[in-house]
Parts: structure tokens; sequence; C-alpha cells
């Protein structure tokens, strides 16, 4: 007996798990966020994704669940007291315990296996980014950052390589200096051929005008001075 294949083939497959992560905090993000999908058929299918908001995670809840990816982001939180008009604006001591905090949360993530000793340089340095652009205009928090971030002992290849890129930089400044100089002198020869134009229409004009007034005089005609 023979039997004729199907016209179609059951299929099961799980819907990849999304999520919409928020780095910083904002009282008006849903739980989810909802999408219609049109499939082929015309049918139509209402697919939720839940959000994830970084700083509703304390850092204790962070270490728990070793979400080590929120880590660069926590510094968000202390933004808004940034300004010396707030009730309780941000001191040094709350933000040097603050980053202990942090960084003691890293070492640990190692010392169990969860990170890394790359990786854990990846964090500390995305932490030192965040810091920079956070603390952009308080230079007293981000020096601080900057103390308690920074490696106690630099390897010579580590050092090597960070003073290849300094160089590096540094050429490129030079570079984009001499190019923005050889642009002014450009600028500067052209106001200068445009000035001895000018003096030249200037001179022409001069000339003319006394030929005009020689002219006048000679028919006795009034000239206005």
């Amino acid at each position: 007996m023979k039997f004729s294949k199907p016209s179609w083939m059951p299929c099961r497959n799980s819907f990849p798990r999304s999520a919409v992560i928020y780095p910083e905090k904002n009282s008006r993000i849903p739980d989810v966020l909802r999408c219609r999908i049109i499939f082929q058929d015309g049918s139509e299918h209402i697919y939720q994704i839940p959000t994830v908001r970084i700083q509703s995670y304390s850092l204790e809840e962070i270490q728990e669940k070793h979400l080590n990816l929120f880590l660069p982001y926590v510094l968000l939180r202390l933004r808004p007291r940034l300004n010396p008009k707030r009730k309780s604006p941000l001191t040094k001591n709350e933000l040097t315990a603050f980053v202990d905090k942090v960084m003691i949360i890293l070492k640990d993530e190692v010392e169990q296996g969860y990170l890394t000793e790359q990786e854990y340089d990846d964090y500390v340095n995305l932490f030192r980014r965040a810091a920079e652009n956070i603390f952009e205009k308080h230079a007293d928090f981000e020096r601080e950052v900057d103390r308690m971030t920074k490696p106690m002992i630099e390897l010579p290849s580590v050092l090597q390589k960070r003073l290849y890129a300094e160089i590096d930089s540094l050429n490129a400044n030079k570079e984009a200096l001499i190019a923005d100089n050889e642009i002014l002198l450009a600028d500067k020869e052209a106001l200068t051929a445009d000035n001895e134009a000018l003096t030249a229409d200037n001179e022409t004009l001069t000339a003319e005008l006394a030929r005009m007034r020689a002219l006048l005089e000679q028919y006795h005609i009034p000239v206005n001075a």
C-alpha cells in the first residue's frame, strides 16, 4: 500500500526570546512593547516584547543575577544628582562608595569564574568611558572614578600598546593641524589676492574720476566737491 505525502509538513519552532533594554530611568517606559505581526496567510498576531530597565536593578540584584552587562550603565543613575541645586546633590564620598561596590562586584565575578580577566578589563574600560561622558563637566568626579578604576600595575605589553595608540593619536592630530594650517594659508592667499584686486579697482576708479574731473573743467562745467 502506498501513502501519498501530505501537502504540508508539521513544524514547531520556538520564537527567539527577545527583550528591549532601556539604560536610563524613565517612568513612562511600559512593562511590555506590543507589535502586530501579519503572516503570509493574512492572520494577525500581537507579539509582546518585555522591557528591561537597567536602573530598576540594585547593585545587589546585578551581582546576584550576574548581570554584568548592566554595570557600565549604573553610573547613569547618579546623573540627576549632579545638579547642585537638587535637595541632595551627589558627594564625592557617595561616588567613591558606589564605584567601590561596582569594582568589588567585577572582581568577585572573576574569582567565581563568571568573567575572564580580559572581560574584566573590558567592563572596567566601558565603565571608565561612561564616567568620562557623564562627568564631563565635573572634573573632580571624573578624576575620582579614574583613580579607582585605572590599573595599579601596567604590564609592559599594555604600556607599549597604549603608547603606540597615543603616538598614533598625536600623529593624527599633527596631520589635522597641518591640513588646517594649509587651509588657513590658502584662505590668506585668497584674501590677499582679493585685497590686491580691490586696491587695483580703487586705483582705476580714482584715475577715472580724475579724468572726468579734468574733462569737466576743460568745458567750464562746475564740479561739486
